[in-house]
């Protein structure tokens, strides 16, 4: 069975996670404190903060208030998941499966999805794919 593509995955999370501070401010930041929000995700997440991670990873995965840059989502998506983030891993889990950023990798978002629902985030559990049936 082939699971859906997770293409509104960033836009969901970053309006889940990132973009809250933003909406009572008509949905835009000025430059200078989209910078401050910025270097405070940098310095959290350099502190531990898994969150901070991921939301930094869904800022890059959109191109709001950084460049846009695949990779570098990717790059904290990992470590947010790594860190004990689902929504980490579930971030991550949609790079593998598109192929943005890292390698295209169906059997590694299978993985990734399964450790975000069991690490209680709910929408990653509605996309994993059920156990393989042997002998058949």
């Amino acid at each position: 069975m082939k699971l859906p593509a997770l293409p509104i995955l960033g836009l969901t999370l970053f309006c889940l996670f990132a973009g809250p501070q933003v909406a009572a401010a008509g949905g835009s930041e000025p430059e200078d404190a989209a910078d401050a929000v910025i270097a405070q995700l940098f310095e959290d997440c350099e502190a531990g903060n898994m969150q901070a991670c991921f939301r930094l990873g869904a800022r890059y995965d959109e191109g709001y208030g950084v460049d846009e840059d695949l990779v570098q989502a990717a790059a904290y998506y990992r470590r947010a998941c790594d860190g004990g983030s689902a929504a980490g891993c579930y971030g991550l889990a949609s790079k593998h499966q598109l192929g943005e950023g890292v390698e295209r990798d169906q059997a590694r978002a299978d993985q990734l999805l399964r450790q975000a629902c069991e690490g209680g985030l709910a929408l990653a559990c509605d996309s994993v794919p059920p156990p393989l049936q042997e002998g058949g």
